[in-house]
């Protein structure tokens, strides 16, 4: 009783985390699942590199989301899903880039200039660049 009058109340608690697992189980929310980077691999040798590419990039960087290109379809093609991805970069692996070590990033989201870095500089470049941890 508080002041001569009786009071009654009911309450309820329940986890941050256990509140976020069960919006996303029930479709409320959902994770973000865009892409960081596409990887676009162009020409017939280009496949098994590109796989071997972004499997050490997903060691270096746990936190990467990286989607590879594994459908085919010509340059323009993939990079029409690369856009639709709404990933932030584009890696461009070629034959040449694979015989030269290197691979090319293009920025999707900002009116940047193409560039051309060293493969073994790559999760270094797209770690300070997207902030992954």
């Amino acid at each position: 009783q508080l002041g001569g009058r009786e009071s009654s109340a009911l309450g309820f608690a329940m986890g941050a985390e256990r509140l976020v697992a069960l919006m996303m189980e029930f479709g409320s929310i959902q994770p973000d699942e865009t892409p960081h980077a596409y990887l676009v691999m162009v020409g017939d040798e280009t496949a098994k590199a590109g796989l071997i590419l972004a499997e050490h990039l997903r060691d270096q960087l746990p936190g990467l989301r990286l989607r590879s290109n594994c459908s085919g379809g010509s340059f323009k093609a993939q990079f029409k899903r690369a856009d639709k991805s709404a990933a932030r970069f584009a890696l461009i692996l070629g034959e040449d880039e694979i015989t030269q070590g290197i691979i090319a990033i293009k920025d999707l989201r900002e009116d940047k200039q193409q560039r051309t870095v060293r493969q073994d500089k790559l999760a270094q470049i797209l770690k300070s660049e997207l902030l992954i941890k």
